[in-house]
């Protein structure tokens, strides 16, 4: 893919998901997505669906084929406070995104496991966003994926084409 074509999928994505007038650094994107991997990893295994979420998340906002190299291979055995770093962007305002995004990084198996929630909680706290909102993102993730589902209903009343 040329880098015009990545470029442009860059911008587009990061405008449509976080409504961002510019692409962060890879350095960022790729603290950013290993943090997820770390959430995911919260219970002790990160399953093929959380990586592959990850990747693809990743993979439609354009990132380098070395970042999802990287996120392909990444072993998520690092703490949260080894990856992120107080003085980057996402820990200064983006951390109710990346709470969110490890929320459903995590549930991308179909489980959202105690272990997980437990180091989603714990890297909230060190990203000093409360308990209280963790739990509203928790909510939104959900309400989020019923309103998907009835879209997807409401679509393809008989059934979703192969």
């Amino acid at each position: 893919m040329s880098s015009d074509v990545r470029e442009m999928i860059s911008k587009w994505a990061y405008k449509h998901f976080r409504d961002f007038d510019t692409v962060p650094p890879d350095n960022e994107i790729l603290k950013y997505a290993k943090a997820l991997l770390i959430c995911a990893n919260g219970d002790g295994t990160l399953t093929p669906e959380e990586r592959n979420w990850v990747l693809g998340y990743f993979a439609i906002k354009g990132v380098s084929d070395s970042i999802l190299s990287e996120l392909k291979n990444y072993q998520p055995t690092e703490s949260l406070q080894e990856v992120l770093d107080t003085n980057s962007t996402v820990a200064q305002k983006g951390t109710r995104f990346l709470i969110y995004d490890a929320i459903q990084t995590c549930a991308a198996d179909g489980e959202y496991a105690e272990g997980e929630k437990a180091v989603i909680r714990k890297a909230a706290s060190q990203l000093k966003v409360s308990e209280d909102v963790v739990k509203e993102l928790e909510e939104l993730y959900l309400e989020e994926k019923e309103l998907f589902k009835r879209k997807i209903d409401l679509m393809f009343p008989n059934g979703k084409p192969h």
